[in-house]
């Protein structure tokens, strides 16, 4: 038995980019012509066939790709049998009888779409065999399903015109996905389907969460900072970003650098994409981290509702020279501020070293991260040393020659 979907995805996220590939790809159904959304896990793809396939205001036949798929599966089969016997005895002396067996045929969703023009949505077909597909050809060109030969119903089945197919793929590198024959690909209109810009994941994150724009905008910028960073298997960062918001905003983290909490979360989720260097991934990622409280903390950006590493930080960093000045708990505090002996440390270790990241020079120098990190930006942005960038690596600083 199939069930018919009346899908209306909830919270549908409409961005301006969004927008546009979704009328564009209204247009190519209301032409006539089936549409095949293709892109990385994660670019919600699914979401919007659903959307489009809810535009079209038709009832909604579901199917996932599967390797184990037959034709059968999507077109139909026997099933069981009817018998039918009559006996005819008008004369006493003789008897007739007819005993007939039939099977019955039962349709399958891709069927059951085409006979009452229904959407079909086919989430990552390539997943499925290509010659299991090959059965939509003749429905999507010459608008004839061949059904298998039988005695007692049509083998054609023509196709009702307001049938409309939505197709959605993981590229072929992906595991258990297969390729797909060009014969299917000349009858699709493909759109690629790129990764969500920074404005749609955040706007996702606080539809489908519930999170705070600032809470979910630091998210999404975190993370695609590390994913620059790290090859995370060439999945986007949409999925992980919405992980994140979902797991902080239902148990209450503060979505700050500076949270452990946090921290630990984001260090779960993202390392378990990572599938080589894992140790690099991790310096990374806390790099990424030490960097962002480093750089709220000269900042001090207000937030409004929920804080970000920006408020801490500053707070930190004033609570620090508080203490430093009043004289309060001195055997406590570290030294706050670069002084010049600190800069003079740094200047002589980068001289001897030639080239160190932040961690090396923290723990040569016995300094705090963050009067580390002050020292190193302030004597950048003088131009005594220079920052260098290398990809899934930490930064190096090395003395500026002119």
């Amino acid at each position: 038995m199939n069930t018919v979907l009346q899908a209306r995805p909830r919270n549908f996220v409409s961005t301006p980019a969004i927008e546009r590939v979704a009328r564009r790809a209204l247009c190519y159904l209301q032409s006539g012509y089936s549409v095949h959304l293709r892109g990385p896990a994660g670019t919600g793809k699914t979401t919007l066939a659903l959307h489009l396939a809810d535009l079209l205001s038709r009832p909604i036949m579901l199917l996932f790709g599967d390797d184990e798929f037959k034709t059968s599966d999507l077109i139909g089969n026997q099933s069981g049998y009817t018998r039918k016997k009559v006996v005819d005895n008008f004369i006493h002396s003789v008897v007739k009888v007819e005993d007939e067996l039939r099977h019955n045929w039962v349709d399958s969703r891709l069927t059951l779409a085409c006979r009452e023009g229904f959407t079909l949505v086919y989430d990552e077909f390539n997943r499925s065999r290509p010659e299991v597909n090959n059965v939509l050809l003749s429905a999507l060109e010459e608008k004839l399903l061949v059904l298998p030969p039988s005695g007692h119903r049509p083998e054609y089945l023509r196709v009702h015109p307001h049938f409309r197919a939505i197709f959605t793929s993981n590229p072929e590198e992906y595991a258990g996905v297969h390729g797909t024959q060009d014969a299917l690909l000349d009858r699709l209109i493909t759109i690629h389907m790129p990764e969500p810009d920074e404005l749609t994941q955040q706007q996702v994150l606080v539809q489908k969460v519930g999170i705070a724009p600032e809470a979910a905008l630091f998210i999404v910028r975190l993370v695609k900072a590390f994913q620059a960073q790290v090859d995370l298997n060439g999945a986007t960062s949409l999925r992980p970003c919405l992980m994140i918001a979902k797991i902080c905003h239902e148990h209450g983290i503060v979505v700050m650098a500076e949270n452990a909490d946090f921290r630990d979360v984001c260090s779960d989720i993202l390392m378990s994409r990572v599938s080589r260097n894992l140790a690099s991934a991790t310096r990374a990622l806390w790099d990424l981290f030490n960097e962002l409280i480093a750089a709220e903390a000269t900042t001090a950006a207000p937030v409004a509702v929920i804080p970000t590493p920006s408020d801490m930080a500053a707070e930190a960093h004033t609570e620090v020279h508080t203490k430093v000045q009043t004289g309060v708990c001195a055997e406590e505090v570290q030294p706050a501020l670069p002084t010049e002996d600190i800069v003079a440390q740094v200047l002589a270790y980068l001289t001897e070293n030639g080239a160190a990241r932040l961690s090396d020079i923290e723990a040569a120098l016995s300094l705090t991260r963050l009067n580390a990190v002050d020292v190193l930006r302030s004597l950048v942005a003088e131009g005594h040393l220079e920052k260098q960038h290398g990809a899934g690596k930490p930064a190096l600083y090395r003395l500026r020659v002119e």
